[in-house]
């Protein structure tokens, strides 16, 4: 996919889930439940140019376009998919989030502030890949928080959105880093 292409589809995207991202508290009282859709997985490593980012998830498709406009303006194509890495929890406030987007870059490729150079490591996460209306993201993250304590796992940060194909068949792929305490 061509650097426009991935920067264009993750810009409607994130238009379209703006303020949707992140984990809700835990549950009272969880319930050990199968969910096939879920799985526990160790992520591959991330080379990735990224956008640091604090304040409103409204902000994504601003972020998506500085990222964009600076991998294009040195001709570099993405090597996958767009993704968020979320390091606060919504309850801290909307002017008190502090997230990042970025895009898989190869090596060799330097940054300039404000962007940022990360290796992001391999990671247990549990993963499920959310294929229903973008205004459900939210209600898609609690209930894969709530699994992950149902089932014997700690939720870690940051939580990751890996944003997936294009318009009009988007999917987020939703990764939660866990600690197994049971």
């Amino acid at each position: 996919m061509s650097a426009a292409k991935s920067i264009g589809a993750a810009l409607v995207l994130l238009t379209a889930i703006s303020g949707s991202a992140g984990a809700q508290a835990p549950p009272k009282a969880p319930e050990a439940k199968p969910a096939p859709d879920i799985k526990v997985v160790t992520t591959e490593p991330i080379h990735a140019l990224v956008l640091p980012m604090k304040g409103s998830y409204s902000q994504h498709p601003t972020a998506f376009q500085r990222l964009g406009s600076s991998l294009a303006g040195r001709n570099v194509a993405p090597l996958g998919p767009a993704f968020g890495r979320y390091f606060s929890d919504p309850a801290v406030g909307e002017e008190n989030l502090v997230w990042e987007v970025g895009f898989p870059v190869p090596a060799g490729v330097t940054a300039e502030a404000p962007f940022e150079i990360k290796d992001v490591p391999a990671t247990l996460a549990a993963v499920h890949v959310h294929r229903g209306p973008m205004e459900e993201l939210g209600t898609a993250w609690t209930e894969l928080v709530q699994w992950a304590f149902a089932n014997g796992y700690q939720p870690q940060v940051p939580a990751v959105q890996v944003f997936l194909g294009e318009p009009p068949a988007f999917q987020v792929e939703m990764r939660l880093p866990v600690q197994k305490t049971r």
